[in-house]
This record gives C-alpha cells, sequence and structure tokens, in this order.
C-alpha cells in the first residue's frame, strides 16, 4: 500500500480506530471497568480452549516481537524527465531470531516488482514510545509472498522473538489473534476465528500460494506481513490479503501458513533464497492485497 492511499482513507480509518478502541475496552484490552466489561471477559474466558490465552495476554506478550515496517520506493524517470511512482508503504512484521530476523509479506518491501530503497523497522515500546531501526532486505520470494529483513540487534531494543506454530495442525473455528498497524493505526490489535483451511491464494507474480487460513479477524491495510496468533500465542500464519467488495475488511482475510513462511526461512539461511523482481498481473477479482 503506497502512502497515497493511506492518506485517502485515513479518516475513516480514524472513525474505525475509534470504534475498536470502545470495543477493545470492553474485552479489558484498554481501558475499560464494570459489570459488562467483566461479563465479557468471562464469555471469552470460556470461548478460548482450556490453557489458552486471551487476546489481551496475547497483545502484552507478544506485542514487543511485532514490528511496523515502513518502505520507502523510488519513482521512475520518464524519458522527458517525468517522475511517477515512489512514496512510502506500510506494513507489518514480526521477529523470529535474535539476530535480527523478521517475517514479513514480500509486497511489503517490493510493489509491483521494485524493491523497496529504505526500509525502516519501527519498534513498540512502553506506552506510545517507539524505537527506528534500519533494516535492510535479505531476502524475498514473491511466489509465496514472503520476505525476510535484518536489523542489526545493537541498534535495536532488546528484540523477543515470537514462538512459530504449526500451520498444518489449525482447525477451522479455533480463535485467532491479530497484531498490526492497520491504515497506520501502529499496534492494534483484533480477534476472531479460523473460517476455514487450505485456501489457495495468488501471489504477488501470480503464483498460487496453497495451504491458506481464512480468518474473519479483522485486517485491513496495513496489517500486510503481520503474524496471526493461536490460542496459545504461536504464529499460525502472516496475514497477507483480504477479499472485499468495498476495498476495505469485510471479515475475509487470508494468511500465508507459517510452515511456509519458516521453509522460506530455512532456505534463507542455507543462501539458497532467490528474490524474484517480476511485476504482479492485474486481477480481475475482489481480492486485494495490501
Amino acid at each position: 500500500m503506497r502512502i497515497r492511499r493511506f492518506i485517502a482513507g485515513i479518516a475513516a480509518g480514524a472513525v474505525g480506530a475509534g470504534l475498536m478502541i470502545a470495543v477493545l475496552a470492553v474485552f479489558g484490552v484498554v481501558g475499560g471497568h464494570g459489570s459488562a466489561g467483566a461479563a465479557v471477559k468471562t464469555a471469552f474466558a470460556s470461548f478460548t480452549p482450556n490453557g489458552g490465552l486471551s487476546a489481551q495476554q496475547i497483545y502484552q506478550q507478544r506485542s514487543p516481537g511485532v514490528v511496523e515496517i515502513v518502505s520507502t520506493f523510488p519513482g521512475t524517470t520518464d524519458m522527458f524527465g517525468q517522475t511517477s511512482g515512489g512514496g512510502q508503504g506500510i506494513g507489518t512484521g514480526f521477529v523470529v531470531s535474535k539476530d535480527g530476523y523478521i517475517l514479513t509479506n514480500a509486497h511489503v518491501v517490493n510493489d509491483n516488482g521494485q524493491t523497496a530503497q529504505n526500509v525502516t523497522v519501527v519498534f513498540k515500546g512502553a506506552g506510545t514510545q517507539t524505537t527506528k531501526v534500519t533494516g535492510t532486505i535479505a531476502g524475498v520470494d514473491l511466489s509465496t509472498d514472503v520476505a525476510v529483513i535484518k536489523v542489526d540487534p545493537s541498534q535495536a531494543p532488546t528484540l523477543q522473538p515470537v514462538p512459530l506454530g504449526d500451520s498444518s495442525k489449525v482447525q477451522v473455528g479455533e480463535p485467532v489473534v491479530a497484531i498490526g498497524n492497520p491504515l497506520g493505526l501502529d499496534f492494534s490489535v483484533s480477534s476472531g476465528i479460523v473460517s476455514a483451511v487450505d485456501r489457495e491464494m495468488q501471489s504477488p507474480n501470480g503464483s498460487t500460494i496453497k495451504n491458506g487460513i481464512q480468518t474473519d479477524a479483522s485486517i485491513n491495510p496495513g496489517n500486510s506481513g503481520g503474524p496471526l496468533f493461536d490460542s496459545k500465542g504461536d504464529v499460525i500464519g502472516i496475514n497477507e490479503q483480504i477479499a472485499s467488495q468495498s476495498g476495505g475488511n469485510e471479515g475475509i482475510g487470508f494468511a500465508v501458513p507459517i510452515d511456509t513462511a519458516v521453509a522460506e526461512l530455512q532456505q534463507l539461511e542455507s543462501g539458497s533464497v532467490q528474490s524474484q523482481q517480476q511485476a504482479a498481473p492485474q486481477s480481475s477479482g475482489s481480492t486485494l492485497g495490501f
């Protein structure tokens, strides 16, 4: 998502953020007191499996390992000296090792075959404090829409890798939690369930991503590359795209299975991941990558 599209939607996003805060207050994620909040907390507790974590607990424990990613893309100059394109895109990622490796979506750092010129990784601190660190693109695979970013651990806050789960064991109906930066509203949390498994998604270069996870957890532009957690707080997928008639969240989101992302990470560590630069084809459907 380029920054100009983000600006166009920020007014609506601000209204949505207000509604989200109100809902989170009821669930006890922010503020919120009284019998109504306690009743809903009790209901949510009964919804999670035995030993499972609430959305609040997952956010508190895992958000330090989730980051905002700001990618700056260079513009192109035509034969007449006119510059077009360029700008910034906002996405999400999550720390997977104390060495500074971060997983995200390929389209967060590669737009229609154009690789980001600069990548800034933003870590959440206490309250509203954040720390910005320069990141480098370690590897990109457009076929699976997975990318790896590397930061220098000495320049970043204490790295807190998030635990990775097993996406082959995901079941329809189990609760999930997403943390990301929808419409630039940094470090937001949403919750829902797994709506379906084994979905096929189209990658940025037109390839098919198999075993996708469908969820009704609210995800929007800016959530791209962020983690989808199960009730244990393990990452089971990378939030990748939505199906929408309006361009906004309609409760049909998709995530790349974490097993696929782990395989890409392992290839990177062996030096075999290859960055693919071909442009993505135009889709005629209503599924939107973001």
